[in-house]
């Protein structure tokens, strides 16, 4: 189980607690009623300046579930049947969503003699499986949900685009889609997109997700690429709670007040005498990160 705490100090909270033990001391030792009323009325200005300063909102707890690679072995073979039980498990668990990191399906191309029908039927069925889930299924695109390079047939059945974000009360949570088969690469006009996202929800608590995390060097706690050095200080500027990635990490890492937490997961079933780690369990409590991998 990983457990990564972040305080988080409520400023407004602190303001309001120490206007209200000033004012009972004041009000305590004036004896002028026209002081007194003064002295209310400025409070209740200090107070609508605190409240609409651009401070962080308050965090809402929630639970979710974040799974992955269910993809079959071949774009010409069907899931296997053992995915449904991992979705009524998931029903357990009471998430509020599941996000399903990558993976869905095996892509390809028609290079490779994989035709548009073959593509479209495992979304299909995936979509059958997915029924059974009783929580909202948000989706990321992995390298191998795109055909010919192109994530139109994704977003047909998905109706979700490549990238894009929603809210859960005070949180908002971000998915992105790298370019790369084999790394996160954020094209410009999605960093473009990025950057107007985070402006608009500058007063939430945020979690993003991807197929792939920013490459890290864990020993050194740096960042490898320059390009993830640049997002990860674009995402400083925000209250950014944690970034989940199916692969890219072996463990979590912390730089920063950001979490990168590595979500692996197998739902191949291509030993089915092999235990793996189906999905994790997601608690956020408004402080803390709570990760909790099931493992049958």
């Amino acid at each position: 189980m990983f457990n990564c705490g972040i305080t988080v100090y409520d400023e407004n909270y602190c303001s309001l607690h120490l206007i209200y033990i000033t004012w009972i001391m004041v009000i305590t030792h004036m004896k002028n009623v026209l002081s007194v009323i003064s002295l209310i009325i400025t409070v209740f200005v200090i107070i609508q300046c605190s409240c609409s300063s651009g401070q962080t909102t308050y965090a809402q707890p929630i639970r979710f579930v974040v799974m992955g690679n269910t993809s079959p072995d071949s774009p010409y073979e069907e899931f296997n049947p053992q995915l449904e039980n991992t979705l009524l498990f998931i029903n357990k668990e009471n998430p509020v969503f599941t996000i399903h990191c990558g993976n869905i399906i095996h892509g390809g191309s028609s290079i490779m003699g994989i035709n548009v029908i073959d593509i479209e039927k495992q979304f299909q069925q995936f979509y059958k499986f997915a029924k059974k889930l009783n929580s909202i299924l948000f989706t990321a695109c992995g390298p191998l949900d795109t055909y010919n390079d192109s994530t139109a047939i994704y977003t047909k059945f998905t109706q979700k685009d490549a990238w894009y974000s929603f809210n859960y009360g005070t949180n908002h949570f971000i998915v992105l889609y790298s370019t790369s088969k084999t790394s996160l690469v954020i094209s410009d006009r999605q960093l473009s997109w990025l950057k107007e996202d985070l402006k608009k929800h500058s007063h939430a608590h945020i979690f993003l997700f991807s197929y792939f995390l920013p490459d890290i060097h864990h020993i050194k706690q740096q960042f490898v690429s320059d390009s993830h050095q640049k997002l990860h200080e674009l995402l400083s500027h925000y209250t950014v709670k944690a970034f989940f990635g199916i692969t890219g990490l072996t463990q979590p890492v912390t730089i920063g007040t950001i979490q990168y937490i590595p979500v692996p997961c197998d739902n191949t079933y291509t030993n089915k005498y092999k235990k793996a780690i189906r999905y994790y369990v997601v608690d956020f409590d408004g402080q803390y990160i709570t990760v909790v991998p099931r493992y049958f």
